[in-house]
C-alpha cells in the first residue's frame, strides 16, 4: 500500500512539474539544423525557440499521409540556409523539411518565394509510426522574411 501511495505522489508531482514548466519570454535561438535533427527535435516539443531557414517551397509529398495530429494547417517546406533540398523516394525534385502553420496565418508564408530568408518561431513536432521515429515537423507560430 505504502508502495503504491508513494508510486502515485511521484507520478503527480512530476505530472506538476511538467505542466509548471515555463518557457523562455523570448524564444531561444537554435541553428536550424540542430531544431530539425532526429537527435534533438524532442528537445523543442514544449518552449518555442527561433530558427532561421529559406522557404522551399509549398505542400507536402505527394503521396504520403498527412499527420492526424496536424490538423487544419497549411504546409510549407524549408531548408537551411544555403541548402537545396533532398531527393525523396518516389517524388520528383527536390524537397525540404516539414512546417506548418495554422491556415489563418498561412498569407504570412504564401507571398514568400523560393530562396528567402526567413525567421521562424515555433515548436518541433515527430511523427512516430509504430513506436519508430518518423519526420519531423515544426509547427510555426510566427514567421517573418529577413530583408
Amino acid at each position: 500500500m505504502k508502495a503504491k501511495l508513494f508510486i502515485a505522489t511521484l507520478l503527480f508531482s512530476i505530472s506538476l512539474y511538467s505542466i509548471a514548466q515555463e518557457c523562455p519570454k523570448n524564444p531561444e535561438e537554435v541553428p536550424y539544423k540542430k531544431a530539425m535533427s532526429s537527435a534533438f527535435a524532442k528537445d523543442y516539443e514544449k518552449c518555442p525557440i527561433l530558427i532561421k531557414g529559406e522557404y522551399l517551397q509549398d505542400g507536402y509529398l505527394t503521396g504520403y499521409r498527412k499527420p492526424s495530429k496536424i490538423k487544419d494547417m497549411y504546409f510549407f517546406q524549408c531548408v537551411a540556409e544555403g541548402e537545396k533540398g533532398s531527393s525523396q523516394p518516389f517524388q520528383s525534385g527536390l524537397t525540404g523539411e516539414f512546417f506548418v502553420i495554422d491556415k489563418k496565418k498561412a498569407d504570412k508564408v504564401l507571398s514568400l518565394k523560393k530562396g528567402d530568408r526567413i525567421e521562424l518561431i515555433g515548436t518541433t513536432f515527430t511523427q512516430n509510426y509504430f513506436g519508430t521515429e518518423g519526420n519531423i515537423f515544426f509547427i510555426v507560430t510566427d514567421v517573418k522574411k529577413i530583408e
